[in-house]
């Protein structure tokens, strides 16, 4: 909410409004960490007010947080009280949660957009702007303490991929994998990162792409892909690895598998070079995507990074092309304290597949890795 403020005034916002039902809004969790089951508002002002508008039944988790300087109770209705706060604050600009490529920041629906436009027309008469470049750099740079909280995430995610290949073998199917790792995550008592449930993770030896473990049987000579992120205090990690099941005889994985697996590694090294205060998203997933049409391989279908802290695709800048699908994203520009994926992936007509993605928080001074990163192919021997 400190952040919040700072970030009111270097834009010239007079008021930032958070208007809610049923904890409605994504950036909630991120901002103030309470919601409203009625609906509610929350207000922060470029002077540093905090102020929350809830039903009389909402209040006490809101008091008891101790965050805001006035909490304001109704009973019959929102409209009053809101339109009171706007007369007291006189504001010339109110940023609103509104944003046409940025899911994070477009929580407040068209309804509740109306609804507002009406009941503030006779006592606001200046402009509503988006949120949106605020409120991704307030998703996206991250304090230090939430740095720690997603390193510890990526500590334990480690910690369960050891347990998890320890124990791969050829004849297991993807469920069953899967289940190994929703039996780690119960053990470590936390959840998947993308829906905080003891859901199984991407765990896959054929079929592409983001669906649930099938009944597929690993044989040998297959490759395995598993994606996996856990959460930790409402933070996560986002790591993917591949594995190679040796066949009989095989001491190695055969030349044009360990070739891929080594393009793989030099794309996520150049990015990471490449990484730092100042470039743009789409500069960064050039370097990868332009190693790897060089090589031979194929253009990756996606982008090369994301960020992640409170959600696995947590918004913002996007290490990606400049294609239509990722609007904005691409052209924003890197800064420290973001905390981004890179996993430029390798899917080709033969069936070769990788994935490597690890986790890196940019510095002053460019990209640290918080993962341990993959620098060998990860061989399953055979039985």
């Amino acid at each position: 909410m400190e952040q919040a403020v700072q970030y009111l005034n270097q834009q010239d916002i007079d008021l930032w409004l958070i208007v809610t039902s049923e904890g409605s809004d994504p950036c909630l969790n991120l901002v103030t960490g309470v919601k409203t089951v009625g609906p509610g508002a929350f207000v922060l002002t470029r002077t540093g007010e905090k102020l929350a508008l809830c039903s009389s039944i909402d209040a006490q988790d809101i008091e008891e947080s101790g965050l805001f300087q006035e909490v304001i109770k109704y009973t019959t209705s929102l409209a009053e009280p809101l339109k009171n706060v706007v007369r007291r604050f006189q504001p010339k600009k109110i940023a609103l949660n509104y944003s046409e490529d940025e899911h994070l920041a477009d929580g407040l629906t068209v309804g509740r957009f109306r609804w507002l436009k009406e009941t503030l027309e006779e006592d606001f008469t200046g402009d509503f702007v988006s949120s949106q470049p605020f409120l991704c750099r307030l998703r996206s740079i991250k304090t230090d303490r939430e740095v720690d909280t997603i390193y510890r995430a990526i500590r334990l995610t480690h910690k369960i991929y050891d347990s998890i290949i320890s124990k791969l073998k050829v004849g297991l199917s993807e469920k069953q994998v899967g289940q190994l790792f929703v039996d780690e995550m119960e053990r470590h008592h936390v959840v998947n990162g993308i829906d905080r449930a003891l859901s199984m993770p991407i765990v896959l030896k054929e079929r592409i792409a983001h669906r649930s473990p099938s009944d597929a049987v690993i044989e040998p000579g297959d490759l395995l892909i598993m994606d996996f992120s856990i959460d930790i205090d409402g933070y996560v990690s986002d790591i993917a690895r591949t594995v190679y099941f040796l066949k009989n005889g095989e001491k190695e994985a055969p030349s044009h598998v360990n070739r891929a697996f080594a393009t793989i590694y030099e794309a996520i090294t150049k990015a990471a070079e490449g990484l730092k205060p100042g470039v743009t998203g789409h500069q960064v997933d050039a370097i990868a995507r332009t190693h790897l049409t060089a090589n031979g391989y194929p253009e990756i279908t996606h982008a090369t990074g994301h960020q992640i802290g409170r959600d696995v695709h947590d918004g913002g800048v996007l290490l990606g092309p400049k294609w239509a699908r990722y609007g904005s994203s691409p052209y924003g520009q890197v800064e420290e304290g973001m905390v981004f994926t890179l996993e430029p992936t390798l899917f080709t007509d033969q069936g070769l597949q990788f994935i490597v993605e690890e986790n890196v928080l940019v510095t002053q001074d460019g990209a640290e890795f918080l993962t341990e990163r993959q620098k060998e192919l990860i061989l399953i021997p055979a039985t």
